[in-house]
């Protein structure tokens, strides 16, 4: 323990002048002696009487010679006693000045009560050597003296005005007296000065250390409940403090920092002893004892009445709200408030957002904006002071005064109850990159839409009127969140905060950090702040200027809806206390507001689902999606031009490429064909006779073709090749009512050919990016998780539309099934399971199936027609050992070949041409007849 250090004396130059004492001399003998002998001697040898007379000048000059001396002298000491006293003066006159310097920093480095209050900047003020400790009052203090100071004892007399001192030190009265802030502290003497001093010890160590520094703990002794108004007694702190009756210390308390014991009688166990008493002269005086010094000072003593005013003024510094009491309702704030008259209704947006004191307080968005920075953090009610404002606004304009756009980045939850007024025209939640980008162009659109209204009306300010545009606010929740997700997004605000006073276009931003969020340009454009409870007090400051929004308390009743609001004409920060919106205002201002809903600056996104119209639009088009345009606020239907060629649509499994091409040709008079990979054969026969019909036919149609690329990919070669001939072919010879509507997953070499001869190609969800661009697409538009039928129709986004008729895609119906003829039907198969099981099925039916060497008679030749219904069967191999039983066979009678021996089609029946597509394994076949086109057969 200790006092505050002492401060030494500066060195000052030395200005003491010495008398000088010239001594005393006698009678000059020899001065005399040798010119009375001279003159005698003289005589002597002139004889001349004169000569004496010489003699009797000597003793005279002798005697001259000594008055003058003495005359000198005298003038030396006495011109040596003016300038000591000068001397004694001007230090006199030095010690005074250093006392009264250092008096004056002592005070200055630790104030007092009265000089803390008079100086508001100075409470709190973090000052080397202040904070840590607490002043006791004042007295004594001495310092050190320097040695320029020093001079001979004999010239430091009381009547030179030099206090005569033994040792090396100046003693300084009337400096303050403090000590460290810690360990234990007694305060004994007589009660009410007992009372006094501690209020003065309390309320002093408060003003010193502001809160979250200091906290009061634990329970406060009778005779001092306005402790409880201290706003340290519930904000957490560094230190802990606590104040303790002296019959009820135990030494098993918990460690505190510093504890007062109040009433103290020397318990012991070291700390600081203060003794509190009457001097007898009516003035009160102490001593404090520190184990090792003890010290008389005059007290600070401070009433009950001053410590409550103190305590109040404190609390208020630290959450200047209006009182202790309870947030009001919006609605009763809202009745008291003026109403405005039509004239200004378009030059303001002022509304009630909560009260200071016991009167509403209104913040007008136009005047004193035109932007907001809201900064709370976590718990202090930020989001509620966003929810009121909008509510007053809704609730004293109408939509067509006032709409507004929700941005929630935190969820989603904080803006949902408003979604029911109409003038919101949009709530935003978190967004992806494509939303983002959607969003940007939304707002770009809307600053050039109404750039080119007050264009047209010929003004500059929409406060002018001559227009109907109604003035559109963005609010914005977690700002901070918004540009770390999506930073491009920074650039938009910063325009919107420097055009949008003109074009009345209004943005408040909340979030829980200012500092490294806002930029300067945001900050020069937005003069209205908020700050509700801020992380630190660089934010503060960066917002309202001083560091009291850090203060607002954490914890507590007042902890949530207690704000600062700064406008650009406030010297400080107004105290506010914010409203609190009930769901029944909003239902009365959602029920009142019968105007027509309100065109968004910020479209919805898509629907997920969107339904074919009935009837579609009539200018022609064949009907695709729905478009989302936000860069001109729109969303239209787009589709086919008439006289198009056609469409392709691209998207992997389940992204609604199916969907769509249905979609697309139920609108058309008649789908000719509708080929997919479930039935080749089929796709087979419909892209062959389409290709032949369209070559110089008049035949109309709509022709899909549904995965294309799964359809090639389970074709052999030869016949994939004939697909992608006839899909080319099929493309160019489209016409208006007979177009190619073809739909894949990925576009192989081949088929990208055909892709590239169609107009329109609209690209639905892909998993993979590079499979997105490599299909045309932009890496900006990739999705993965797009819903189906999300995708982008030549470059635009949209949501494809669902047919108003169920998915029932056109297939022929089975070809009945063929049966041998009678008579020998030579059969060219392997064996297969399926050839055994067709074997056993025509044996059933009693038709005789036997191997192709009995059909030869006893001469080698073979028997074609013997009345019965006979098949001959053999593989390949087999029937080119018996190839002119083959070709005896083949000349006369219908040949009957496998699927599985493909390879020796050509071979075997001499034919260069394609057969039709025949599947193996599932009981088809090819039927050569002499004379006729080959063709496939069911068989079974």
């Amino acid at each position: 323990m200790g006092f505050l250090a002492r401060p030494s004396l500066r060195r000052m130059p030395s200005t003491t002048a010495r008398a000088v004492d010239p001594g005393r001399s006698g009678v000059p003998i020899l001065a005399t002696a040798v010119p009375v002998l001279g003159a005698v001697g003289l005589w002597a040898l002139t004889g001349s009487v004169l000569s004496l007379w010489f003699a009797a000048l000597a003793p005279m000059l002798a005697l001259a010679a000594i008055g003058d001396r003495r005359w000198a002298a005298h003038r030396a000491r006495r011109r040596a006693g003016i300038a000591a006293a000068r001397s004694a003066a001007s230090r006199a006159a030095a010690v005074d000045a250093l006392v009264t310097r250092e008096r004056d920093r002592a005070w200055r480095r630790s104030p007092d009560i009265r000089r803390l209050l008079d100086e508001p900047g100075e409470v709190w003020r973090a000052i080397p050597g202040r904070q840590g400790y607490v002043l006791l009052g004042c007295g004594d203090m001495r310092v050190d003296r320097t040695p320029d100071l020093d001079a001979p004892r004999e010239e430091l007399t009381e009547e030179s005005g030099f206090p005569r001192t033994t040792d090396q030190t100046v003693t300084v009265p009337d400096a303050p007296v403090a000590i460290p802030l810690q360990g234990r502290i007694e305060v004994a003497g007589a009660e009410p000065l007992v009372a006094a001093t501690v209020r003065a010890i309390v309320t002093h160590a408060c003003l010193v250390h502001p809160p979250g520094d200091l906290e009061i703990v634990g329970e406060i002794p009778d005779g001092h409940p306005w402790i409880e108004q201290l706003p340290h007694r519930f904000t957490p702190g560094r230190r802990r403090l606590g104040l303790v009756s002296t019959h009820r210390w135990d030494f098993s308390t918990p460690e505190l920092d510093a504890v007062i014991l109040v009433g103290g009688s020397g318990i012991g166990g070291g700390g600081v002893q203060i003794t509190v008493g009457d001097a007898g002269t009516g003035i009160a005086a102490a001593t404090v004892d520190t184990g090792e010094t003890c010290h008389a000072f005059r007290p600070q003593l401070l009433s009950e009445l001053q410590a409550r005013a103190v305590a109040r003024s404190l609390r208020v510094r630290v959450a200047p709200t209006s009182s202790d009491t309870e947030p009001q309702p919006l609605a009763s704030l809202l009745d008291s408030a003026v109403p405005l008259v039509r004239a200004e209704r378009s030059r303001t947006l002022a509304t009630v957002i909560g009260q200071t004191g016991s009167d509403p307080f209104a913040v007008d968005l136009v005047s004193e904006g035109p932007h907001a920075l809201v900064v709370g953090t976590t718990g202090s009610g930020k989001s509620e002071l966003l929810r009121t404002w909008v509510a007053g606004m809704a609730a004293r304009f109408s939509p067509a005064e006032v709409v507004f756009v929700l941005a929630d980045f935190k969820g989603g939850t904080a803006f949902s109850s408003l979604r029911a007024l109409p003038h919101v025209t949009g709530v935003l939640t978190d967004l992806d990159e494509a939303e983002a980008a959607r969003g940007l162009e939304s707002l770009r659109a809307e600053v050039r839409r109404r750039e080119s209204a007050l264009a047209a009306a010929g003004i500059r300010d929409i406060g002018e009127g001559g227009t109907d545009l109604a003035r559109l606010v963005v609010v914005v929740d977690e700002f901070a969140t918004l540009l770390a997700a999506h930073p491009e997004l920074a650039g938009l605000f910063v325009d919107l905060a420097a055009r949008g006073r003109a074009l009345g276009i209004h943005i408040v931003l909340g979030t829980q950090r200012a500092t490294g969020v806002f930029r300067d340009a945001l900050l020069a454009n937005c003069a209205l702040r908020i700050v509700l409870r801020a992380a630190d007090a660089a934010d503060s400051r960066l917002m309202i200027g001083d560091d009291t929004g850090a203060r607002i308390p954490a914890r507590g009743a007042r902890a949530v809806g207690s704000a600062l609001v700064k406008r650009a004409h406030d010297d400080r920060p107004v105290p506010v206390r914010v409203a609190m919106v009930g769901e029944d205002l909003l239902s009365r201002i959602a029920g009142r507001a019968g105007s027509a809903p309100v065109s968004s600056p910020w479209l919805e996104p898509l629907p997920d689902s969107v339904t074919l119209p009935d009837p579609p639009i009539g200018d022609g088009r064949i009907l695709v999606g729905l478009a989302d345009e936000p860069q001109f606020q729109r969303q239209r239907p787009v589709g086919l031009d008439p006289g198009s060629r056609g469409l392709c649509v691209i998207g992997a499994g389940s992204s609604g490429v199916t969907t769509a091409l249905w979609t697309v040709a139920t609108q058309y008079h008649r789908i000719d064909a509708w080929v997919d990979a479930g039935d080749p054969e089929s796709a087979w026969d419909d892209l062959t006779r389409v290709a032949a019909e369209r070559v110089g036919a008049d035949r109309r149609g709509v022709v899909v073709v549904d995965a294309a690329d799964a359809l090639l990919s389970t074709l052999p070669l030869d016949y994939a090749n004939a697909v992608v001939s006839m899909l080319e072919s099929i493309a160019r010879t489209s016409r208006d009512d007979s177009p190619l509507l073809l739909g894949a997953e990925r576009l192989t070499g081949p088929l990208a050919r055909v892709a590239d001869l169609l107009p329109h190609r609209l690209l639905l969800r892909h998993v993979q990016r590079p499979d997105f661009l490599a299909h045309g697409g932009r890496a900006g538009h990739h999705d993965p998780a797009a819903p189906p039928g999300r995708g982008r129709f030549d470059g635009t986004l949209i949501q494809t539309f669902r047919p108003r008729t169920p998915l029932e895609p056109p297939h022929p119906p089975p070809a009945p099934r063929w049966q041998p003829a009678s008579g020998i039907t030579p059969w060219v198969t392997r064996a297969t399971p399926g050839a055994g099981r067709l074997h056993t099925l025509w044996q059933e039916a009693g038709i005789a199936v036997t191997d192709a060497d009995e059909a030869l008679g006893p001469d080698g030749r073979p028997e074609l027609d013997d009345g019965r219904t006979r098949v001959l069967r053999a593989d390949p191999e087999q029937w080119q050992r018996q190839w002119t039983l083959l070709m005896s066979l083949r000349a006369q009678r219908p040949l009957l070949i496998d699927p599985s021996c493909a390879g020796e089609y050509r071979l075997l029946t001499g034919r260069r041409e394609l057969p039709p597509l025949c599947v193996s394994g599932v009981g088809r076949g090819w039927l050569v007849e002499p004379g006729r086109e080959v063709r496939r057969v069911r068989l079974g």
